[in-house]
């Protein structure tokens, strides 16, 4: 089994009592890229027990075009069992062992999806409280294999790496000016980050992971070019990281294809937030290597 930072245990990868404050949150998320055969997605379940009700996402990319599903049912009464609050019947997320293995399952009328996703390096904590966003979070990188079956009789295989993460506590996106969270995917080394602006506080929280362990990050210097299309949708990105031993790292971002990428905004009084969460292929300036990923930006609009 591959490792894990010594602070988790196994019951983080449960569900933790919620406190009292009103958007306290729970989730988990995979994100999986196969460039080759050109399918990439992601999906995360929310709970939110003290607003009464779950959030399923599922967002599968394939050949430029797009499966969406989004649902937000109403929790009527919160458990602590996962089996149960971890499906909607369309979308349901499967623990197979902790920190290792989880299963992905989506099915409707038109096709049924099926992904495994196994640890490939040890999962990091990202530390209590590192984030406004969470108490505990956690990431990893893993390896992905998947079936698309149409209900033509049709199937389609893929394979890839990919990140999952896990968070709790309270979460409000407003709060933040921005933020940016990436996902880096090499052959024998990833990168996963995120870096809050919230007035004059910026926290960044992230590691270089390989077979041998986690690298924390010392720094995170970012740079986008957005499109001029009326959401100025981030187009690519080149990240300066360094690691707290001094390695440092030059990443550049692209959008794997003109359609993997959505945009998610929410209304608050005074004005909203925008997310884009959108896959990506990586290349690294100092090895050459060419990898994939995921890019993720959040801004917020005052409006009053």
């Amino acid at each position: 089994m591959v490792g894990k930072s010594p602070s988790l245990m196994d019951s983080d990868e449960l569900l933790h009592r919620p406190d009292e404050r009103q958007k306290w949150r729970e989730s988990y998320y995979f994100n999986w890229v196969d460039a080759e055969n050109n399918v990439s997605g992601f999906t995360t379940i929310g709970i939110l027990p003290n607003e009464k009700r779950r959030e399923f996402v599922f967002l599968l990319f394939i050949d430029d075009k797009m499966e969406v599903h989004y649902q937000e049912p109403p929790l009527e009464s919160y458990v602590e069992d996962i089996n149960k609050m971890l499906t909607d019947n369309i979308l349901t997320y499967q623990l197979v062992k902790p920190f290792q293995t989880w299963k992905i399952l989506y099915t409707t009328p038109k096709l049924e999806f099926r992904l495994t996703w196994e640890t490939r390096f040890p999962t990091y904590d990202f530390g209590r409280d590192s984030s406004a966003s969470w108490h505990g979070h956690f990431e990893a990188s893993g390896k992905v294999n998947g079936t698309i079956k149409y209900n033509d009789g049709t199937k389609r295989s893929f394979k890839g790496y990919g990140q999952r993460d896990k968070s709790w506590g309270y979460r409000d996106w407003h709060q933040f000016d921005k933020w940016y969270a990436t996902h880096i995917q090499f052959r024998d080394w990833s990168c996963a980050f995120r870096k809050d602006h919230q007035g004059n506080r910026i926290d960044l929280s992230g590691s270089v992971s390989t077979k041998n362990g986690n690298t924390p990050l010392a720094k995170v210097e970012i740079e986008t070019i957005n499109d001029n299309d009326q959401f100025q949708t981030p187009l690519t990105s080149t990240y300066h990281i360094t690691d707290i031993k001094g390695n440092t790292f030059t990443v550049k971002s692209k959008l794997l294809g003109k359609n993997t990428y959505l945009r998610f905004a929410r209304n608050f009084p005074g004005g909203y937030t925008e997310l884009f969460e959108q896959m990506a292929i990586m290349e690294c300036k100092e090895t050459g290597e060419v990898g994939t990923g995921m890019t993720e930006y959040l801004r917020t609009i005052k409006t009053k």
